[in-house]
């Protein structure tokens, strides 16, 4: 470009294209000055990239032949024209304001780059640098310069540029790219909502069905929750099965959009043949009303996904001040709990399982109990769901299983254990492993242990038949649990062998 700049610069101090020359009584040096111009011609004409001239008024007055390469146009079909008749009309307004004022200081100019409008309908992207022509009075003639093609390069510059902002799998803004259209939203003041989205069972998706499969869920993920944001809104993926939403949206409006978000994205998934039934929690926080800076709204939304999980599949939790205090009392619940199974003061209780039909007692089921040093006795739903969410059920477990089958070798032969399973254990690879272990230690018939599973936990449509048929194939017996609290369907229960099935209490 700086050879085809100063080629221009000599070119200028020629007289302008089809302007009538003035008499000349020196005949040599007029066709000396033809001879040069002729030259340029035909080095320019060499060329691959446009040189044209332009009169005051902006008309074309001289196209070298590499016009129709870049545009599609012969040269006699822009002479008389102006570059702006061959750009979109929003590009030569822009255009033409910044060339007014280039030339209304007679400037040189170069790198300009503009979309023009190929013969064919196309859009091709040209770099223009430009020389003003001047009179001897130094009044303005016109300019000559040169076009570049640069549309790929701007193409392969724009695609980098948007994968800096985005996620390459979904099309998403990435989590750069959300934090900063929330940052830009809040700083002009209007409302939004900040809505976080964690799919539950993502995990066990990959396993079972692979990584491909798992890649067609997420960018369905997306298509159904860019799908139903409003006018204005943003879909991000933050990364992994973390989604967000920037909501464009009043209160009332966002907290509807956040329902029909977890309802459309809990679902039914297809993948190559396969249906996949995934949960999804939402924790929804209010600018300006919960906070006014990005990360205190992060901040809120999060505290309102953690409460969100706390409910299950399918929440969506508004965020309040309330969350704050549950926060600082899970994080101590947590800490005490996890002295409480490292010193054992997990109490183990049971209840007893009998037959409906004539009230004999079948089995007992395992029931723990924590008493708490501030809180006194805590009932097993207190704490079984914080165990479950910060992983300390797969220690709890272990040790309530084993403890469980040596106190079960004292029962009569006929009764049998219990012992409900959450999908983390199952998830767990180690835990059929467990289970034989237990077995073996203690020496409990393997028949006498029975397993049980929530319908939630099938719900997750994972890999868990494939630590159900372990466990199946060591002996234990497995009980579908609370049958018709969830959404399970006859179908998907078709595809685990249960011996026993126990109806939720509603029913």
């Amino acid at each position: 470009m700086r050879f085809f700049n100063a080629l221009l610069r000599r070119h200028a101090a020629l007289p302008p294209a089809r302007r009538a020359a003035a008499p000349d009584s020196d005949a040599a040096r007029a066709s000396a000055a033809i001879a040069e111009r002729d030259r340029l011609r035909a080095m320019l004409d060499t060329n691959s990239d446009w040189i044209w001239e332009v009169d005051a008024q902006g008309r074309y007055t001289f196209a070298s032949a590499h016009v129709e390469t870049l545009l599609g146009y012969r040269p006699e079909q822009v002479l008389g024209r102006t570059p702006f008749d061959l750009m979109p009309p929003d590009e030569a307004a822009r255009i033409g304001s910044i060339f007014a004022e280039i030339a209304a200081r007679k400037a040189p100019f170069s790198g300009l780059l503009n979309r023009n409008r190929h013969a064919d309908g196309r859009i091709v992207v040209l770099e223009t640098s430009g020389v003003p022509l001047l009179a001897e009075d130094g009044a303005l003639l016109g300019y000559r310069g040169v076009d570049r093609d640069v549309t790929e390069r701007e193409a392969r510059t724009a695609r980098i540029a948007w994968m800096a902002r985005h996620d390459s799998l979904t099309g998403l803004a990435n989590r750069m790219e959300f934090q900063s259209r929330l940052e830009d939203r809040l700083a002009r003041g209007e409302p939004a909502g900040l809505l976080l989205l964690d799919l539950d069972y993502f995990k066990e998706v990959n396993d079972q069905l692979g990584h491909a499969s798992g890649d067609v869920l997420l960018r369905q993920v997306a298509e159904r929750l860019t799908g139903l944001l409003p006018e204005g809104s943003l879909g991000a993926r933050l990364g992994g099965d973390e989604f967000a939403a920037l909501l464009a949206a009043g209160p009332e409006q966002a907290q509807a959009v956040a329902q029909r978000l977890a309802a459309a994205l809990c679902e039914p998934y297809q993948l190559d043949g396969h249906r996949a039934v995934v949960g999804v929690s939402c924790g929804l926080a209010l600018a300006p009303r919960h906070a006014g800076s990005v990360s205190a709204l992060l901040r809120c939304a999060d505290l309102a996904l953690y409460q969100a999980k706390q409910e299950g599949r399918g929440h969506v939790c508004l965020y309040g001040p309330q969350l704050e205090a549950r926060q600082r009392s899970d994080e101590g619940l947590e800490a005490a709990l996890r002295r409480a199974i490292a010193q054992e003061d997990i109490t183990l209780g049971y209840r007893t399982l009998r037959a409906l039909a004539d009230g004999r007692v079948l089995g007992r089921c395992v029931e723990p109990g924590w008493w708490h040093p501030l809180h006194g006795a805590l009932p097993a739903e207190s704490f079984l769901g914080l165990a479950d969410r910060t992983g300390l059920v797969l220690p709890l477990g272990a040790q309530l299983l084993r403890r469980a089958c040596r106190e079960a070798l004292e029962w009569p032969q006929s009764w049998r254990l219990t012992r409900p399973v959450t999908a983390v254990q199952l998830r767990d690879p180690g835990f059929p492993g467990l289970v034989q272990q237990v077995l073996a230690e203690t020496g409990l018939d393997p028949a006498r242990l029975e397993l049980a599973v929530t319908e939630a936990a099938l719900g997750a449509g994972t890999s868990l038949p494939r630590a159900l048929r372990k466990l199946r194939e060591q002996g234990a017996a497995l009980a579908l649990d609370r049958f018709g609290e969830g959404v399970t369907s006859l179908a998907l229960l078709r595809r685990f062998r249960f011996d026993r099935l126990r109806l939720a209490p509603a029913l």
